[in-house]
Order: structure tokens, then C-alpha cells, then sequence
């Protein structure tokens, strides 16, 4: 059974431990990755507090080059192909977005942008990964560069 977050908006299945005493239900990631993140939870309840029912959209949203716009998709023959390229979107407005990011991303690439020496000294103490990013010496507005980098990088921690 999938489960969606109500919070975060992570996807999940449910997997339920009929042999252990007291029964135990947990939520698997649904992260291809083997070290995936998992929840336990002792009762209905307390697993219903931050979890809902999921199914998938029998439709999607995504990037058509060849319209050059963002597009809403009814048959799923590609459906798999989009989501390992992240081009497959629930709402027309995460689609957009996403097209900005992409667009904000060439500007600042076309600017000489690149990150470099990465410190990760202190990881487990502080989780923050500190780094230096560079630009080409031109006459680039600061507020540009700023602009996308927040678009790009910035909002929640």
C-alpha cells in the first residue's frame, strides 16, 4: 500500500510485521535506494497522524521540448522515462517552476558560475556542508545572480 506524507509529501509503502509483539507498522521510503529511509509506528493512529492513502495520478505534467512548454500528459507509455529524468510533475504550477529553475540554471551557467572547495569537515556536528561559488569577472548584476540563486538554492532549510 503507498502512503503520502502529510507534510513533506514523501511517498511510501506500508509494511506491516504480523510476527512481532506488539505488531509494528512501517513506512518505507520509496527511494530506489537500499539505505532508505523508514518510520515505525505502534498503532493506526499515530501512523494516521502523518500519513494518507496514495495513488498515482493517471495523468502528469512535463516539459515538451517540442511545444516548448509545459504540457499535461493522459497516457503513461513514457511515464517511467520522466520520472528518472525528473520531468514528471503532479500540478502544472510544480511543472513551471521547475521549467524557472532550469532557465535560472542556464543563466547563471552562461555567467561562468561553478562551485568549488567543498568543507564537510564538521558534518555530523552542525549537518552543514560549506562551499565557494565562482563567476566569470564580467559585469553581471548582483541582484541577477542573487535572483537565482535563491530560485535555485534558497527557501525552506
Amino acid at each position: 500500500m503507498k502512503l503520502r506524507n502529510k507534510k513533506t509529501g514523501e511517498i511510501g509503502w506500508l509494511y506491516c510485521d504480523h510476527i512481532s509483539v506488539p505488531k509494528k507498522m512501517t513506512v518505507f521510503s520509496e527511494d530506489k535506494d537500499l539505505s532508505a529511509h523508514h518510520w515505525d509506528y505502534n498503532s493506526l493512529a499515530e501512523l494516521n497522524k502523518e500519513w494518507e492513502d496514495y495513488e498515482e495520478p493517471e495523468e502528469y505534467w512535463y516539459y515538451d521540448t517540442t511545444i516548448n512548454g509545459v504540457e499535461k500528459i493522459t497516457h503513461l507509455e513514457d511515464k517511467e522515462k520522466d520520472q528518472e529524468i525528473g520531468n514528471y510533475f503532479e500540478t502544472k504550477e510544480e511543472a513551471e517552476k521547475a521549467v524557472e529553475k532550469l532557465k535560472a540554471w542556464k543563466r547563471l551557467k552562461d555567467k561562468g558560475f561553478r562551485f568549488d572547495s567543498f568543507d564537510v569537515a564538521n558534518r555530523e556536528v552542525d549537518n552543514v556542508i560549506c562551499g565557494q561559488a565562482y563567476f566569470k569577472a564580467d559585469n553581471y548584476d548582483r541582484e541577477e545572480i542573487e535572483d537565482d540563486l535563491d530560485l535555485l538554492f534558497g527557501g525552506e532549510e
